[in-house]
């Protein structure tokens, strides 16, 4: 089981995906070339797009474009991210408030808080 928070001014989440569904978008995405600047982008505005919304308001593409892009952060953090950026573990989005940006995290240090 894999986990993203994702916090901002207006909304606060948990989103999980088990395993096999993590493993199946990443093989999906791997598949194909990537660019990696453009999918972490596009995986952020993704869910700066749907924080605010209740689960029954989010159609069901919408659902799997959060999924991917949960899974797509999730792996950037974890393996392809410089040594220096690398995150072990789940991991905090934290939009911060004057709109400037987000603050990535491992999760575990906002379970310390």
């Amino acid at each position: 089981m894999i986990a993203v928070y994702y916090q901002s001014s207006t909304a606060q989440w948990k989103y999980e995906l088990d395993d096999e569904e993590f493993n199946s978008i990443i093989d999906d995405l791997k598949s194909e070339p990537m660019d990696l600047m453009e999918m972490f982008d596009d995986s952020l505005e993704i869910l700066r797009d749907l924080a605010g919304l209740e689960d029954d308001e989010i159609n069901e593409d919408e659902a799997d474009d959060q999924a991917y892009a949960i899974a797509f952060l999730w792996e950037y953090f974890n393996h392809l991210a410089t040594e220096e950026e690398r995150i072990v573990g789940d991991v905090a989005i934290l939009e911060l408030d004057d709109g400037t940006g987000v603050t990535i995290v491992p999760a575990s240090e906002l379970e310390d808080e």
